[in-house]
């Protein structure tokens, strides 16, 4: 009893991203969606509550389905971020070898985009954009490694 309704504290956390990847049944979403309205502490809980009976009175498949579902979608975008934080550094130094190695480690790497988002962060140093520019190499980054550690 008490662990669902830990899932149901920990579902309520997600973001509603999150939320659509993990497909879950709709009275549950809803329920969900309830809970996250609520600004009063106690009628949360009884949120909670009834959130966790809904879970109860599912299949236990269903509910390890869910727990994977949530670990999955939820792990991932953070497994490798100190390795994203070290390439971005590497690449805005800008030397050509960290691009080359950067290229070699991660085969699917758009060697022409890469090399257009580094020249945009730094053609805008001065400029005010350079958080924009800066924030979409890393993003590409960050999908690249992302991408790799899944097919791997």
């Amino acid at each position: 009893m008490r662990r669902l309704r830990d899932l149901g504290k920990t579902l309520i956390s997600l973001t509603d991203g999150t939320l659509k990847k993990i497909n879950l049944p709709d009275h549950i979403y809803v329920s969900i969606q309830l809970a996250k309205k609520m600004s009063s502490d106690e009628a949360k809980r009884r949120q909670i509550s009834f959130l966790g009976k809904q879970l109860r009175d599912m299949e236990d498949s269903d509910v390890l389905r869910i727990i994977k579902r949530i670990s999955s979608a939820h792990g991932r975008p953070n497994y490798k971020l100190n390795e994203v934080y070290s390439w971005q550094k590497k690449l805005l130094l800008g030397d050509i070898n960290a691009l080359e190695e950067f290229v070699t480690q991660y085969p699917n790497t758009d060697r022409q985009k890469l090399k257009n988002l580094q020249r945009a962060v730094f053609r805008t140093r001065n400029e005010c954009n350079k958080p924009k520019a800066k924030k979409k190499l890393f993003e590409y980054i960050t999908h690249l490694v992302v991408e790799s550690s899944i097919h791997s």
